[in-house]
């Protein structure tokens, strides 16, 4: 403070110019001054070095000493409330959206903005009044409990707008959900989600109109094998469970695709005699079914064999049913004729 001073009256010594000092503002114990440099009448402006000294304590004086700011002055801010809504009637709930933050302005000191920043104050929104259907309700600034000290200015929005509506418990079945494709010849043959029901609570509007409630998806891709994995709801927005965790065991059962392929004209052949022998028909049509692979790459008489028992059989005319011999996982479908006519002759071959 004091060599500011004495600069200036350094300045007033050198005699080519004399001083006015004219306060601005006052704070604390500062004094912020402009020095107005008037011409005097000797040569104030005649010598330019001693003008620059001048300017130069002049610029030295308001960048040094700057007007400072006190903590006691009230300051406005905009400050974001959330709204934390109470005593809301048994069977009702809020639904829509979450409620946004209340834009309030203030007018504080300093250090009760401060205070403010680091302890967000909450709105509790009275809800006790309310019933089924789309409310606005007034917001009451005594609700903010806000310091002392601190002076609302403005708020923004001036009401609240709420959805209510009724609460429902509901007990649906589950239905396991899968995404992608099993390997190649396969599919997903069973699905069986253990809890198989489980108990919602939610909207009346939104939970009674669900019969059913779906997993989250399943990736099944490249599977060839049943398998096991926990999973949990897909629900609504609103909906929940309300008597369980909600995690449901889904049992995937994984299976061979299967086909069916017709085999015409297969020769039935005879078996186990020593004699000479006749069977008519001597061929049969066959539709065998079974999984794709086994039954796409399946070759008669090597795969396929079609035999008549003729074992202690004499000489003479007989009907007997084929047997097939068939690849494992693989059944007929279809047999055309079932019964044949076996004449053994006498003479041996």
């Amino acid at each position: 403070m004091e060599s500011w001073k004495y600069g200036l009256q350094k300045a007033g010594e050198i005699g080519f110019c004399h001083r006015t000092i004219i306060p601005l503002f006052q704070h604390s114990n500062v004094t912020c001054c402009v020095i107005m440099i008037q011409q005097n009448q000797r040569q104030c402006f005649s010598d330019l070095r001693r003008f620059g000294l001048c300017l130069a304590i002049l610029l030295g004086v308001l960048v040094c000493f700057g007007l400072p700011v006190r903590a006691a002055d009230p300051h406005e801010a905009d400050i974001l409330i959330p709204v934390d809504p109470y005593k809301l009637p048994e069977g009702l709930m809020l639904v829509g959206p979450p409620l946004k933050e209340i834009e309030v302005r203030v007018q504080a000191a300093l250090t009760a903005l401060e205070d403010l920043a680091l302890n967000k104050p909450r709105y509790r929104l009275d809800l006790s009044s309310v019933a089924i259907g789309v409310e606005s309700i007034p917001i009451n600034p005594d609700m903010f409990q806000l310091p002392d000290g601190v002076k609302i200015i403005r708020v923004n929005p001036a009401y609240l707008t709420v959805r209510i509506d009724g609460r429902l418990k509901k007990q649906v079945p589950v239905m396991i959900s899968v995404s992608g494709k099993p390997a190649a010849s396969f599919f997903v043959d069973d699905l069986l989600p253990k809890p198989s029901t489980v108990m919602l609570c939610g909207p009346e509007t939104v939970l009674g109109a669900i019969d059913a409630v779906l997993t989250q998806p399943i990736d099944v891709s490249g599977r060839s094998e049943s398998f096991k994995k926990e999973t949990a709801l897909d629900l609504r927005a609103g909906v929940e469970v309300c008597a369980s965790s909600g995690i449901i065991l889904a049992e995937i059962y994984i299976a061979e695709k299967e086909i069916t392929r017709r085999f015409a004209d297969l020769l039935v052949e005879g078996d186990n005699t020593p004699f000479n022998f006749s069977i008519s028909p001597s061929t049969i049509t066959i539709e065998i079914k079974g999984p794709q692979k086994i039954v796409e790459n399946l070759q008669p008489g090597k795969d396929i064999r079609v035999l008549v028992e003729l074992k202690d059989l004499n000489p003479g005319v007989y009907v007997r049913r084929a047997t097939i011999t068939l690849p494992v996982k693989t059944s007929p479908v279809i047999v055309e004729p079932k019964l044949f006519t076996v004449k053994i002759i006498g003479d041996k071959p």
